[in-house]
C-alpha cells in the first residue's frame, strides 16, 4: 500500500490529543489545533508565562515540565486534562519538550463521584453506629435485666424471642457497616499467608463443632484484614447453612485452584441451589434467616482486590467459592 504524501502539520492538527512544544527557556514554540481549542483566547508563540496568564495552573505545569491532572476553564465549562511531557529535539531549540494533553474529564468526574459516594457511606456508617446502635444497646440491656426478674416460662420464652431478634439486629448492623466500608478501594497490599489468615478467621467464628481443612501454603498479595473478613463470612455462611440434623461433622476446606491463579473455600454441607447461585452476592438476598449481606461483603472485598469470585458445587455436593485473578506474593 502506498503511503500518503501529507504535510506533518495536517496529521498533527487532526489528532484529538492537544500538543504544545515548549523550549528550555519556557517559550511556546508550536501547538496544534486541539491545543488552540482548549485555550482559545491565548495560544500564541512566546513566553508561556505571558501567553497563558489566564491559565496559571497550566502555565506552571508547562514551565516545570510536570505531568499530572490540570483543570482548565473552557468555553464549554471546566474540563480536566492529563499532561505528559517528553523531551524532543527541534530545529528551533535543543532540549525542547513536547507536552501531550489528554482529556480525562469523564474519568475525573467519575473519581469525584466515587469520593462523594464514599463520604456518604461514611456518614451512613456514623448514623448506624450512633443513632441505631446506641438505642439498641439500651433495649438489649433492659431486656436482659427483665429476663433476670421473670420466672414465668411463657414470659421467659417471649423474652428469648426478643433477645434473638436483638441479636439478629446487631448482626445486621455489623454487616451493613462492613458492607459500607469494605467495598472501598485497597491502597496497599502485602504478602499474606492464606493458611494463617484462614486459621485466624476460623477462631473468630462460632463453628458448632465443624472442622477446617487448609490444603495450601500459598502466599498472595492482599489486604490481610479484609481477606480475613472474607474467610470469616464464608465460614459463618457454611456453618449456618449446614443441616442441624446431619450426624456428620461439617468440613470446610481452603485450597489453591489447580487451573488458575487463586484459591477456593468449599464445604460438604447442603450446598447452594443452582437457581439462586447467581443472586447470592446481591445485598439483601437470602433464602434462609441470614442478613443477606455476608456474601455481598465477600463480593465487594474481592472486587476491591481486583479479584473475581464465583460460586459452584464442591466435590462433596456442598458450596464452593472460587477466587481468581489473585496475585501470588512472589510476583509482586
Amino acid at each position: 500500500m502506498a503511503r500518503l504524501d501529507l504535510d506533518a502539520s495536517v496529521v498533527v492538527d487532526a489528532l484529538d490529543a492537544a500538543l504544545v512544544v515548549v523550549s528550555d527557556a519556557g517559550d511556546i514554540l508550536d501547538y496544534n489545533d486541539a491545543f488552540a481549542d482548549i485555550v482559545a483566547d491565548a495560544p500564541t508563540t512566546g513566553q508561556a508565562e505571558t501567553t497563558l496568564e489566564h491559565y496559571p495552573t497550566l502555565q506552571a505545569r508547562l514551565e516545570r515540565r510536570e505531568a499530572g491532572i490540570v483543570p482548565i476553564d473552557t468555553d464549554t465549562g471546566k474540563r480536566y486534562y492529563h499532561l505528559k511531557p517528553s523531551e524532543i529535539e527541534t530545529e528551533a531549540a535543543a532540549g525542547a519538550t513536547l507536552v501531550v494533553l489528554h482529556d480525562v474529564t469523564e474519568q475525573q468526574r467519575q473519581c469525584q463521584e466515587l469520593e462523594r459516594q464514599n463520604e456518604q457511606l461514611d456518614k451512613f456508617a456514623s448514623l448506624i453506629t450512633h443513632d441505631l446502635r446506641n438505642p439498641l444497646d439500651v433495649a438489649i440491656g433492659r431486656t436482659n435485666a427483665v429476663a433476670e426478674l421473670v420466672d414465668d416460662p411463657e414470659i421467659t420464652a417471649q423474652i428469648e424471642e426478643i433477645q434473638a431478634s436483638h441479636s439478629r439486629m446487631v448482626r445486621i448492623i455489623q454487616d451493613v457497616l462492613t458492607l459500607a466500608r469494605e467495598g472501598q478501594s485497597i491502597d496497599s497490599k502485602s504478602d499474606v499467608c492464606l493458611a494463617a489468615t484462614a486459621e485466624r478467621a476460623w477462631n473468630h467464628v462460632e463453628t458448632d463443632g465443624a472442622q477446617l481443612d487448609v490444603t495450601t501454603e500459598q502466599n498472595v498479595q492482599a489486604d490481610e484484614e479484609r481477606l480475613a473478613q472474607v474467610f470469616e463470612n464464608l465460614f459463618r455462611n457454611a456453618v449456618e447453612h449446614s443441616s442441624a440434623s446431619e450426624s456428620a461433622v461439617l468440613t470446610v476446606t481452603v485450597g489453591a485452584l489447580e487451573d488458575a491463579a487463586g484459591f477456593y473455600v468449599a464445604d460438604d454441607g447442603p450446598g447452594i441451589r443452582q437457581d439462586v447461585r447467581e443472586r447470592v452476592f446481591e445485598a439483601g438476598f437470602s433464602d434462609e434467616d441470614g442478613t443477606g449481606l455476608g456474601l455481598a461483603i465477600v463480593s465487594n472485598i474481592a472486587e476491591a482486590h481486583g479479584w473475581d469470585v464465583a460460586v459452584t458445587e464442591s466435590e462433596d455436593g456442598g458450596a464452593r467459592f472460587e477466587f481468581t485473578g489473585v496475585e501470588p506474593a512472589d510476583s509482586a
